[in-house]
């Protein structure tokens, strides 16, 4: 196979996810108020995905194994922009939540088969690939929020939108993913021949390291939730501004974070893992707590693009660790760290709603900054041997 080909394929495997995932940012406030809800009730809603996350992790593992990533990345995708479109058809509630579910079991479902392709390939070349990778995540999240924003500046409805993203990434999805990796079954018995002795008789324990490395991407993926899920909202409730155009103040957090990730392999081959994590996690926090205490717009843009820049290497570097702990295989590893890791966009945005609803998004906003600031403290310790 091209090695051109099997980066660009698994590039572009996280660009659609990230470009149908943001696509919804845009679309909040309209399905928000379509069904007038408040900020506690709207949070509930939204659970579903988070749950629907959840349901589909323990499946995604053993579906890798079976059909290998590139199958599982290519039918997800196309599910993924399907069940867009389907939240924007539906005007009930019950109907809004069962495509919230159906939409984070096919996000989940393409970003687990997208990590474990990206582990195999980093094996492959044997060098730092996996924040180039979640840089084509992040150039999907500007491409998906800016293409629906611009859309729906140009007066067309959100179903229309919707209908465009899905039929668009549908074909890419066909076309640009032949390239991801077949099978993983060689990959797995390649990387645990040395260890097969010692892991006979403790093949079902889970590594502690793995349980703590989850519960770090549990706070990022809460944290970078909280901004799909709550950026226009916050714009349009707390900040003045229109709903047509709120949808842009993500593309701060989107640009800065894509810039992140395409410089990200080359910054941790040059100051390493522990430090580009930790560094990151303090830039998250700060800028989470810029974006809640300036009361302007302008605390948007810098809060937002400081934790764009700080959030763009964390959850790669977790990921490629993981790829490293033994006594796991890889598709189990990163399965389980994404079951704890998505269980926070399951219950981020309830959350956020609760305590908006008690207090303010403002508040919410300071939570998730001190949350990300236990990150940096815990990866410090955590990945000092490592490193």
């Amino acid at each position: 196979m091209n090695n051109k080909r099997m980066l660009l394929a698994n590039k572009l495997s996280f660009g659609i996810l990230g470009a149908l995932e943001a696509a919804w940012a845009p679309m909040v406030p309209f399905v928000k108020s379509s069904m007038n809800l408040n900020d506690g009730q709207f949070g509930q809603l939204l659970l579903s995905m988070g749950l629907g996350s959840l349901i589909a992790l323990p499946l995604v593992g053993p579906l890798v194994s079976r059909f290998g990533p590139r199958k599982v990345a290519i039918s997800s995708g196309i599910l993924l922009g399907l069940n867009l479109f389907g939240i924007t058809i539906v005007d009930s509630p019950y109907l809004v939540a069962f495509m919230l579910a159906l939409f984070g079991a096919s996000l989940v479902s393409i970003d687990v088969a997208s990590n474990i392709n990206a582990v195999v390939v980093e094996s492959i070349f044997k060098k730092p690939l996996m924040s180039g990778f979640h840089g084509g995540y992040s150039l999907g999240t500007l491409v998906g929020a800016m293409i629906v924003s611009m859309l729906l500046t140009l007066g067309l409805s959100v179903s229309m939108a919707a209908l465009f993203m899905f039929i668009s990434m549908s074909v890419l999805c066909l076309i640009s993913l032949q390239s991801l990796v077949s099978e993983i079954k060689s990959f797995n018995e390649e990387n645990s021949t040395e260890k097969s002795d010692d892991c006979k008789h403790r093949k079902f324990n889970i590594p502690p390291v793995i349980i703590v490395l989850g519960i770090l991407c549990f706070i990022m993926y809460a944290s970078e939730g909280a901004l799909l899920s709550w950026t226009a909202v916050f714009a349009t409730q707390n900040r003045g501004i229109d709903p047509t155009t709120a949808g842009y103040f993500y593309t701060f957090f989107a640009i800065t974070m894509t810039v992140s990730r395409f410089t990200g392999n080359s910054i941790v081959t040059k100051f390493g893992r522990r430090l580009t994590v930790v560094t990151g996690a303090v830039m998250v926090s700060l800028g989470f707590m810029i974006t809640a205490i300036v009361p302007y717009s302008i605390g948007m843009m810098i809060g937002f693009s400081i934790i764009g820049l700080g959030a763009g290497n964390i959850v790669p570097q977790l990921v490629s660790f993981t790829g490293t702990v033994k006594g796991i295989r890889v598709q189990s590893a990163i399965s389980l760290i994404n079951a704890v890791g998505y269980s926070g966009i399951l219950l981020g945005p309830v959350i956020i709603g609760h305590v908006s609803n008690m207090s303010s998004l403002e508040c919410s906003f300071e939570l998730l900054g001190a949350a990300v600031a236990v990150v940096a403290l815990i990866s410090f310790f955590l990945m000092k041997k490592k490193n």
